[in-house]
């Protein structure tokens, strides 16, 4: 951070039990105060969304779901979805974490862009509470 550098204050209302376990994580990492902690996760954030966004050409990798299986209609959504990315679907996991949550775990291959659309997809979904998209760069590109 410059010292140039302008700063701007702004209020967000989050659930009480979603900061607590943010300032436990902050305090567990070392890291001095809530705001730097905000800073260095929207960072992270931004660059994340970036590098999965300017990445073109053929990829690998994993798309995880988690989702509440008790929100009418989720897991026909899902298989729909599945049945309509085929050809960029592998191989998929279902895992139970509790009596309402699972994971969903889908090893994928294809263009990046058509990968991307998929996770929008899954992320656009009713009860799905998180996606995480991981991009591998397939074997025969790596140096």
């Amino acid at each position: 951070m410059e010292e140039s550098e302008k700063f701007i204050r702004f209020s967000v209302s989050l659930p009480e039990d979603l900061l607590k376990e943010f300032d436990k994580v902050t305090e567990s990492l070392g890291i001095q105060g809530r705001s730097d902690a905000i800073r260095k996760a929207m960072r992270d954030f931004i660059v994340n969304y970036t590098w999965v966004h300017e990445s073109e050409g053929s990829m690998a990798g994993s798309i995880t779901v988690i989702l509440n299986h008790e929100i009418s209609g989720i897991m026909d959504e899902l298989t729909e979805l599945q049945h309509k990315h085929i050809n960029l679907i592998a191989s998929s996991m279902h895992i139970h974490l509790d009596v309402s949550d699972c994971m969903i775990v889908l090893a994928v291959r294809g263009n990046v862009r058509d990968v991307e659309r998929l996770n929008n997809e899954l992320l656009a979904l009713k009860g799905v509470k998180l996606v995480k998209y991981t991009i591998m760069t397939p074997g025969a590109e790596l140096p």
